[in-house]
């Protein structure tokens, strides 16, 4: 199937929404980290996750490689803009930004780049880490997002209280300012265009692989990112969910179930899932029963939504699934989303009291409603997610893409 991506209708619209205040983003999201820190008097966070690193200073630098290897790292004080551990002669990438006080070379003592000087490269990093702590921050509290056991020993050496501190920024990112919301705008505005072409182009002979690909092309050609999974799946590969997407052929009458877990401008992730059928074919009754019913879970629940909801109250009276379909239930009734999934995120009733714990609501917050319906055994199923942003008297819908009504009839 030759690929032909249409990027105008997602330009119009994106030319008929505000445009997002980057600097103002940066700023404000920085704040509002300051903020958890001085709250809990923490004098400086070391980030390495780059989505951490992005929130809190604007910059991004070869993004999915640095999340699997710990080079590139950023040290934020209570007070003042961060200091940014670069890789090798990219200190240009952030030296100009706001939110950044100075952007060095980042020592790597991951072992494929220091191999066997990893414990002398280590040591000189600690050292360095520990003399800016001193210098920027106003005591020696380090909140970490993530490190290994060996650098958090280095730096407790040199006098620095090293605690964890992926909890602080997800506090922070857990309220969308104006500018969040805007590219969240501008985000679901993208994969609603992609949905529609992957709809369009849902023929027999399609791959699961060319379907994904539009996806990709249409948020990249948009100024978007990446995405963090490749969950478009077809007939028998919709049952059980969490499958990727490969080769395999699209077929007539068989439904289409996707997630778009779509990183777009500005890092912002818009997750929404659909289910749709491949013509030409009619939709089989037992087709009509799990959309449905995935339609109803998905509603049901985002009627519920409003400020001051607790997690406990949600589990209590959120949508009751059909014994048949329970054993194959989805893994979070509703999460947070940003950046990336984020807090706060509620597991389905059953595991509450074993995994649950209790957040609230508040206005701000952006959270995916999930529902995937299918029986253990069972020929397909069907995925459904809407992403909606908690106002002052319920939930708004963030990004608008039509259900499939010969699935609803």
């Amino acid at each position: 199937m030759a690929v032909t991506l249409d990027l105008d209708p997602a330009r119009r619209r994106l030319a008929e929404l505000p445009e997002v205040d980057v600097e103002r983003m940066a700023l404000e999201r920085l704040g509002r980290l300051q903020a958890e820190m001085a709250e809990r008097d923490i004098g400086g966070m070391l980030l390495y996750d780059p989505v951490n690193v992005r929130y809190a200073t604007g910059t991004r630098n070869m993004q999915v490689w640095a999340m699997h290897n710990s080079s590139r790292y950023c040290l934020v004080p209570a007070e003042g803009g961060a200091v940014v551990f670069d890789f090798v002669h990219c200190e240009h990438l952030s030296e100009h930004l706001p939110t950044v006080a100075e952007s060095r070379p980042a020592k790597m003592w991951i072992f494929h780049i220091s191999g066997s000087r990893r414990q002398e490269v280590m040591a000189a990093w600690a050292a360095e880490l520990a003399d800016a702590v001193v210098e920027r921050c106003g005591n020696r509290r380090l909140a970490v997002d993530r490190l290994d056991g060996d650098p958090r020993r280095a730096l407790e050496a040199h006098g620095i209280e090293v605690s964890f501190g992926q909890d602080l920024v997800e506090y922070a990112r857990r309220i969308k300012t104006v500018d969040e919301q805007v590219a969240q705008r501008h985000a679901a505005v993208i994969c609603a265009s992609a949905l529609a072409q992957m709809r369009d182009a849902t023929r027999p002979g399609a791959t699961e692989n060319e379907l994904w690909s539009i996806l990709m092309g249409v948020n990249v050609a948009l100024d978007g990112d990446y995405t963090e999974s490749r969950m478009v799946v077809s007939g028998p590969r919709t049952n059980p969910w969490y499958t990727e997407a490969s080769n395999r052929r699209v077929r007539a009458g068989e439904l289409l179930a996707l997630d778009t877990d779509m990183v777009g401008p500005h890092g912002y992730s818009c997750d929404m899932s659909r289910t749709w059928l491949c013509h030409p074919a009619r939709p089989t009754a037992e087709q009509k029963t799990l959309y449905g019913l995935a339609y109803e879970q998905v509603h049901h629940n985002m009627g519920l939504l409003r400020p001051g909801l607790t997690m406990r109250e949600l589990a209590e009276r959120s949508w009751r699934i059909p014994d048949r379909y329970e054993p194959l239930e989805c893994g979070a009734v509703i999460h947070g989303i940003g950046l990336c999934n984020e807090y706060p995120q509620l597991v389905p009733r059953k595991w509450f009291d074993d995994l649950g714990y209790d957040a609230v609501l508040e206005p701000d917050m952006t959270v995916c409603v999930e529902s995937y319906i299918g029986e253990p055994g069972g020929h397909e199923g069907v995925k459904l997610e809407e992403m909606v942003r908690i106002t002052e008297s319920g939930s708004d819908l963030v990004g608008v893409f039509d259900f499939e009504a010969e699935l609803l009839s």
